[in-house]
């Protein structure tokens, strides 16, 4: 299954004032670094959704070589299936946000790979204590899907939600 990911990089950033959170630098590197690493080591397509919000995000992605997707900044879900819209998505996608510290190499391999052994349509990455951390699969094919859940430890990825998120991404 050749599997696509849509690395959303398109939010306003507002917890965070107002700053374009995939170019924020954290351990010396911009957070959309480590998804594109982590996609890049599960050998995983990617198109990466950016925003008239994102101007410096969008920037830096062209300059690497990156496929952009411009959304229109409305919100995440809007952007997404914007996206799967217009670029005729029609197999399972992984999304996957670009504001996440990933502190566990491979983890989108072990997500990917745990999806791929589930019955279930779609899956989503979890903290213990339920909260969504920004990685799912779905058929956007089937709509409204039940889905399993991949559960992780909330050091092994911080979804950089908040300056305090920021401070435990940095502090280790």
């Amino acid at each position: 299954m050749g599997l696509l990911a849509l690395v959303m990089a398109g939010g306003k950033g507002s917890r965070m004032g107002w700053v374009e959170k995939p170019v924020l630098v954290v351990r010396g590197r911009k957070l959309i670094d480590f998804a594109i690493q982590e996609i890049k080591n599960a050998k995983v397509d990617a198109i990466y959704i950016t925003s008239p919000h994102t101007p410096e995000t969008e920037k830096y992605l062209y300059e690497l070589g990156m496929e952009v997707f411009r959304g229109k900044g409305k919100g995440y879900m809007d952007d997404l299936f914007l996206a799967v819209k217009e670029l005729e998505i029609a197999d399972p996608v992984m999304s996957i946000n670009s504001d996440l510290y990933i502190a566990k190499s491979g983890i989108v391999s072990e997500f990917i790979n745990a999806y791929m052994r589930s019955p279930m349509p779609s899956m989503s990455c979890v903290y213990r204590n339920g909260r969504h951390v920004g990685i799912n699969i779905f058929d956007p094919v089937l709509g409204e899907q039940s889905e399993e859940k991949f559960i992780i430890d909330e050091r092994d990825i911080i979804n950089i939600d908040t300056p305090e998120d920021l401070r435990r991404a940095e502090n280790g």
